[in-house]
């Protein structure tokens, strides 16, 4: 199963001018001076990956992510007075923007500086706490989730928290945040037994996940710890978690958007126009995907059903079609049976493959008597 992309937010914090014989009192006096604000922004040019392992790096931020992220920064491991406290950061005019604006030059006395961060920004709900005495190294950083139709396909809404806190010690370097996913994400795709490629075309038109009441997972609180090691000055990640994960009281529908995976063609499966897929005699032992990936809270209670509508076809000698029967509904359940994910399934895709086959034999009726290849064993 591949991993979810994750995102690498390059945060440059712009670089002071030391300016001789300058005192800090100077430099508050010149905060016009653009080059003196604690700034971000955003690199480019890196490769998109399917892990979100730190060392094998992650992908810049680009058009269709989340656009505002939430920063806590502190200095000198002070809880007290932060520098960044849940500060949100927008994305504007190709740049990252805040404010109020902060300015390196009031911080040049500080040793160390901790970076913390989770998207998109969330106003309510957000805390970032120190363990107690005994557990002091021991940072959390904790966010509300709320899926309102209990999965979620638009990446730019997709809840992301930092990999690790980003250490700097040199006032003005560079900061690298790197972004996980904290939800479980899932590839939907069909393809066709054998013998039914042989005879028609299925023509596929809606695809919805549906959930019962009180059956789907929609909410809760998102956290990972960090713990600090003062004897290499470095920090370490713990697993992101989930609690508090509340269902939906009332039923949901999810109609998952028709996306074209084609090439184009004319004899391509997907059709732009009608937002339809077609899988079959057309295309054997084709495997194509509906839409774009969903995402879920990870929860073994997740067991939504996969509604699939669609029409039939047979293809004639000209290469026309003609429909033998119109908007069939057919529904599969998402259980254990056939989905074998665990609540702690983070930032992972699981590919789902749906084989449609005949589950019993009938007459043929209307045009399906001229496909006169049928095999019936």
């Amino acid at each position: 199963m591949k991993k979810l992309l994750n995102i690498r937010f390059l945060f440059s914090l712009a670089l002071i001018l030391a300016l001789a014989g300058c005192s800090n009192d100077d430099f508050l006096t010149t905060k016009s001076d653009e080059t003196k604000v604690v700034s971000f922004s955003i690199g480019t040019g890196m490769e998109e990956i399917t892990s979100k392992a730190a060392a094998e790096g992650y992908r810049d931020w680009k058009t269709g992510d989340p656009t505002s992220f939430g920063a806590y920064g502190i200095y000198n491991r002070n809880m007290t007075t932060k520098l960044f406290d849940n500060q949100e950061v927008t994305r504007s005019d190709s740049k990252w923007t805040y404010t109020p604006l902060k300015y390196w030059a009031d911080y040049t006395w500080c040793e160390t500086f901790d970076f913390f961060g989770y998207m998109p920004y969330k106003e309510e709900g957000v805390s970032f706490t120190q363990g107690t005495v005994a557990d002091v190294n021991k940072y959390t950083l904790s966010f509300p989730v709320e899926l309102s139709d209990g999965v979620i396909d638009n990446v730019a809404d997709v809840p992301l928290i930092c990999h690790e806190p980003v250490h700097k010690t040199v006032v003005g370097d560079v900061i690298n945040y790197q972004m996980d996913q904290v939800l479980t994400g899932f590839t939907l795709k069909f393809m066709l037994g054998e013998k039914m490629t042989q005879i028609r075309d299925f023509v596929i038109k809606e695809v919805k996940i549906k959930g019962a009441a009180n059956e789907m997972p929609y909410s809760g609180i998102v956290s990972r710890t960090y713990t600090y090691d003062p004897s290499k000055d470095s920090w370490t990640s713990g697993d992101v978690t989930w609690t508090g994960v509340t269902k939906k009281t009332e039923a949901t529908t999810f109609a998952v958007p028709f996306v074209d995976h084609g090439n184009g063609s004319a004899t391509d499966a997907y059709d732009s126009t009608a937002k339809t897929l077609r899988l079959g005699y057309s295309f054997p032992n084709a495997i194509s995907q509906w839409g774009n990936p969903f995402y879920a809270i990870p929860s073994a209670d997740f067991h939504p059903d996969i509604e699939v509508t669609y029409d039939v076809t047979v293809q004639e000698e000209d290469k026309s079609y003609t429909t033998t029967r119109t908007n069939i509904t057919s529904t599969i359940k998402f259980t254990e049976s056939y989905f074998n994910f665990a609540a702690g399934d983070v930032a992972k895709v699981n590919p789902i493959v749906v084989q449609i086959v005949p589950n019993y034999l009938y007459v043929l009726a209307d045009a399906d008597q001229r496909a006169s290849w049928m095999i019936i064993e």
